[in-house]
């Protein structure tokens, strides 16, 4: 069990700071959510004649949005509460928690805007103005390809969950971790590749799309999960970081030289 001494046990790690995150994450996702669904429009693009890239027939959702939701943030959130049942650890917990919402909250934000200023035509796009016409949704869906929403926000929250992982059983300290470990974090990118592919097949995506979608998501990912836990070459890497202010270290005779000594007891098991 994570036994913490010193700094980590003197500093409340919840402070105000952590309220206005997830009440940023809530406002963003929902602003982002009315304009790019309901006030902002894809602009309807030059169609070349016999544009055969946009023929392709129109099939159901391999991945269909709800299974998504279901692997990018209730199988980390089953992940992260695991550990907590076997180490108790709260402040780890939150900030998983809200390292996940922040991860899915700006790649959605990154993703959706570049969908609505692409415009890019989806490859079963005729098939869908076929059905149901150029003006309704399902037709403005179709211009809505690049870059790839699934591949984007599938290898965002399997960043974070695989760097979660890799803090967790230290795979990258000076010691080394064992093979099985390494395969454990690359599990979670396993399924991201696959959903992004999976894309490709159902004729939704072509892989310039769901490539750029990797990029984003991997970027967004990694940035996110660096600002709520530490290196993992660190060898406080399964411990998240914690917020103090200057006062605060001042009045409890913590200086901040001392921070960077503090003395932490990690079982080797974690």
């Amino acid at each position: 069990m994570i036994q913490k001494v010193g700094y980590y046990t003197k500093h409340k790690w919840f402070t105000k700071n952590h309220i206005y995150d997830w009440v940023s994450c809530l406002s963003i996702f929902v602003v982002e959510q009315i304009l790019t669904n309901f006030v902002i429009n894809p602009r309807i693009r030059y169609e070349p004649t016999n544009f055969t890239l946009v023929d392709y027939p129109l099939i159901p959702d391999i991945v269909p949005a709800w299974l998504l939701l279901i692997i990018c943030i209730l199988l980390p959130l089953a992940i992260f509460g695991g550990f907590y049942a076997y180490y108790r650890n709260s402040h780890d917990l939150h900030h998983a928690a809200l390292g996940l919402v922040q991860t899915f909250t700006v790649t959605m934000l990154f993703t959706d805007f570049l969908k609505i200023i692409a415009s890019r035509y989806r490859p079963d796009y005729a098939a869908r103005v076929a059905l149901e016409g150029v003006a309704s949704r399902l037709a403005r869906d179709g211009r809505l390809s690049f870059p790839s929403g699934h591949s984007s926000l599938s290898f965002s929250c399997m960043a974070f969950l695989s760097f979660y992982i890799a803090g967790k059983t230290k795979v990258f300290r000076k010691d080394g971790g064992s093979m099985w470990k390494v395969l454990l974090c690359l599990v979670p990118f396993m399924i991201s590749s696959l959903i992004a592919v999976s894309r490709t097949v159902d004729y939704h995506h072509d892989f310039s799309d769901i490539t750029a979608g990797a990029f984003i998501g991997l970027s967004c990912g990694v940035f996110i999960y660096f600002v709520n836990f530490n290196s993992l070459f660190s060898k406080e890497c399964a411990l998240p970081k914690s917020r103090v202010s200057p006062n605060y270290a001042k009045d409890h005779g913590l200086l901040y030289s001392e921070r960077e000594y503090t003395s932490l007891a990690i079982s080797s098991d974690l």
